[in-house]
């Protein structure tokens, strides 16, 4: 050992004895607020219920070998809930192996990102329900200056409506690029994984939907079998996964139709599925809607146009997450889309 800096080092154990080596005064500090003993029973029992299969899991891959950059979890060493980061090491010392491991305190810099991702999530709801509710009308509006247009012999008049059908296009183009640019987008950037209460996430999401509801003349819900769920997921391209699948639900239901969430958690895969009452999807479409470009885009029940990439998209987030979709559907009756996403692996420690 006394080959070891403990510069920078929160502690060093040596799961041989079960035992610390060294731990250092802040890493003490953090975990031991009275007189307790530091050790591997005390230290799980600080760690949050929620993340301690996670940890568990984590731990028992490190000692088989593979690589492990950090891990991020939550403590709960005197009641309050704290965000760590662990960085670890597996060393050689006097023909022993050794764990030495760095901790910080990220709790600040956890509640800061979920905020933003919070209102980034927000924001896409909020978008995709203004982008419905403006693009129906949009069209709806162009269509009558157009038929203005061809009815009318007055030239001033016929100048007129001509100017307001440019107008509506190019506002329609406009929602219609910003929304393909952002699908498109999605495909490009590397995925970003991180571990999420993807139930809470969903909720959130749904909620959202719900204050905007009066707006899509919509009914949303949501039911989850656990209030908390986690998974290792890109947050953005599981979102994305959600904005697709709930505008593809607004662009074929009538004013007043049921859009249900549900999210299952499945022990080994967390299940999602979103149905809808609307118009269904016909049977000789059904075969090829998660094509990129597919022949089977429809325009939606307002005149909202399609671009053919939204399921497609879907379903690569999807694998990308090494997970599967599927749907069901009858025409006049309603759609049902599901995806599954595994969990990853736990295993027992100590």
């Amino acid at each position: 050992m006394e080959k070891l800096s403990f510069n920078n080092i929160s502690f060093v154990y040596d799961p041989e004895t079960s035992g610390f080596l060294f731990t250092d005064e802040s890493f003490e500090r953090l975990l031991l607020p009275g007189n307790e003993e530091m050790t591997p029973k005390f230290l799980l029992s600080c760690v949050y219920s929620d993340d301690a299969d996670y940890v568990k899991a984590r731990y028992s891959e490190f000692l088989s070998g593979s690589l492990i950059d950090s891990i991020e979890f939550r403590i709960v060493p005197n009641g309050k809930i704290h965000s760590v980061r662990l960085t670890p090491f597996l060393i050689n010392s006097g023909g022993r192996s050794l764990i030495v491991a760095k901790v910080a305190d990220i709790t600040a810099q956890t509640n800061n990102f979920d905020s933003i991702h919070k209102y980034a999530n927000k924001k896409n709801s909020i978008l995709n329900m203004l982008a419905h509710d403006l693009r129906g009308p949009l069209e709806i509006a162009r269509t009558v200056a157009k038929n203005i247009g061809k009815k009318v012999d007055d030239l001033a008049l016929m100048n007129m409506t001509s100017s307001i059908t440019g107008i509506l296009d190019q506002s329609v183009n406009l929602i219609a690029n910003l929304i393909d640019r952002e699908l498109l987008d999605t495909v490009d950037v590397e995925l970003s994984m991180h571990r999420v209460d993807i139930a809470r996430k969903v909720a959130e999401y749904i909620e959202e939907c719900k204050r905007s509801e009066n707006a899509a003349d919509r009914v949303f819900t949501f039911s989850s079998s656990k209030e908390s769920i986690y998974l290792e997921v890109d947050e953005a391209k599981f979102m994305q996964i959600m904005n697709n699948l709930v505008t593809n639900s607004l662009k074929f239901t009538p004013p007043g139709a049921l859009i249900s969430m549900d999210v299952l958690d499945r022990d080994e895969t967390v299940l999602f599925t979103l149905a809808d009452n609307g118009i269904g999807i016909p049977k000789h479409l059904q075969g090829s809607i998660f094509e990129k470009f597919t022949k089977a885009r429809r325009k939606g029940l307002k005149g909202e146009p399609s671009t053919g990439l939204g399921l497609s998209i879907v379903k690569l987030i999807v694998g990308w997450h090494k997970g599967k979709i599927w749907f069901e559907s009858e025409e006049n009756v309603g759609t049902t889309f599901y995806f599954e996403i595994p969990k990853g692996r736990t295993a027992q420690i100590w």
